[in-house]
């Protein structure tokens, strides 16, 4: 079985997105100070420098941030470069992360396999990971159990993973911490930033050797997309939308990086729990509210391409599994288990209709919200799902397309705490 992926697709100028990849990957390795020694990166003035009298030269040396912008396109294997948004992961403010640093300024635990510097409050990320945050990812023990241990030691090999763990960690430490979180939320972008780094690195190659930690981190990176309240709290319903779809490319990317090619190596794997179905896998006819019956009628009634329909049903089919094997929207949940399960199986074409905000696409979408909304008691998650209903919903109010589906715009405005929801969906399915 070949490790060889869509990454390697040329683009219009003969330039591979491996390539591409490897001419903006910043380095990952310390400043070397006056030719002293490596910088330990304390600031204002590191401590190796101090100690030796000479003026210290990190700040000039301070390595340039993967643009996350571009990753987005490297893992969903998109052809152009995606312009950047609300979603992407940016460098925090400099006082956000000079107040960290300072804050903690403990001495350095210096790693040099990493060629980074830890200190004893990343050792807290680590230590909140291993005692709290794994066991909110899922409710099923050994999956817990897999998370809580064999995830870390597969991270000690493949450091772009710790780093993910890390700030997985920090972005639950700013839920419950929130007179914390301005903190928190500044070193998660740190460590997703180098996480980013290290994951570009490893998936110019795919094999036996990385593509369970590749699958791993995949996964994590989802949930810091969804659960990174810092990137989304001042944007608009357009913007936010955008933010939603971003993190559905990034979550399909899996299949493209490891699933296709490396499923049945995952499943013979340590992380064998992970990719188990559900013990009563759903089958058609699904357990599924009667008012979903009507995402079928929509495609029937429209008029459509062969391959749209394919698509759209195919999507259809896959959110209708879920729906049925989380008890969508009868039963709540405070864990994410089954919330990257949509995006992940969805097709190119859908994902080119959803780009291009074709309506038949976007209402699936908004049913997909209601899946993010069963699971409104995950820290993770909180009120995405809304947001979500609320963000197609403007959408297609702005394009006048919500008229013409008269058969999924509900009668009158549903309105929560201000918030208008469930023109599309209604509003019984939202549990509100």
């Amino acid at each position: 079985m070949s490790g060889t992926n869509e990454l390697d697709q040329q683009s219009d100028n003969g330039t591979t997105d491996t390539q591409k990849v490897q001419e903006w990957l910043p380095s990952v390795q310390k400043a070397s100070c006056q030719g002293i020694s490596e910088c330990d990166e304390t600031t204002p003035r590191c401590v190796n420098c101090t100690t030796a009298d000479v003026q210290c030269q990190y700040l000039s040396h301070k390595a340039k941030q993967p643009n996350p912008a571009e990753v987005v396109s490297v893992v969903s294997g998109a052809d152009e470069t995606v312009p950047p948004s609300g979603l992407a992961v940016s460098t925090p403010k400099s006082d956000d992360r000079d107040t960290y640093r300072s804050s903690n300024a403990s001495p350095g635990l210096e790693s040099d396999r990493m060629g980074l510097c830890f200190d004893i409050h990343d050792m807290e990320l680590l230590h909140h990971w291993s005692t709290a945050t794994y066991a909110t990812l899922t409710p099923e023990l050994d999956q817990q159990e897999m998370w809580q241990t064999t995830v870390i030691r597969v991270g000690m090999n493949h450091h772009f993973l710790l780093f993910e763990i890390l700030g997985i960690a920090a972005l639950h430490l700013a839920v419950s911490r929130p007179d914390q979180k301005k903190l928190y939320y500044a070193r998660a972008t740190e460590l997703q930033n180098n996480a980013l780094t290290g994951f570009n690195n490893e998936v110019i190659q795919v094999d036996e050797s990385n593509c369970t930690a590749i699958l791993l981190y995949s996964s994590l990176l989802g949930v810091h997309i969804l659960a990174n309240r810092s990137e989304t709290a001042d944007l608009g319903l357009s913007e936010y939308l955008d933010h939603l779809l971003r993190y559905i490319e990034m979550t399909r990317g899996v299949r493209n990086l490891v699933i296709a090619d490396w499923w049945r190596f995952l499943q013979a794997s340590e992380i064998q729990p992970l990719t188990r179905l559900s013990v009563n896998d759903a089958k058609p006819p699904y357990n599924i509210p009667l008012e979903c019956q009507q995402l079928g009628d929509l495609i029937q009634e429209s008029d459509l391409s062969h391959s749209s329909i394919q698509a759209y049903n195919q999507a259809i089919d896959r959110l209708f599994w879920v729906y049925d094997v989380a008890d969508v929207p009868a039963s709540t949940h405070d864990n994410i288990r089954w919330v990257i399960s949509w995006p992940v199986q969805l097709s190119a074409e859908y994902m080119m209709l959803l780009n291009q905000r074709r309506p038949e696409a976007l209402i699936i979408l908004a049913y997909y919200g209601v899946v993010l909304h069963s699971y409104r008691k995950s820290w993770a998650i909180g009120d995405c799902g809304a947001h979500l209903v609320n963000a197609v919903n403007a959408q297609l109010l702005m394009s006048r397309d919500v008229s013409a589906k008269g058969n999924l715009a509900a009668k009158g405005d549903l309105t929560v705490n201000g918030v208008v929801i469930g023109h599309l969906v209604p509003a019984k399915m939202l549990n509100l």
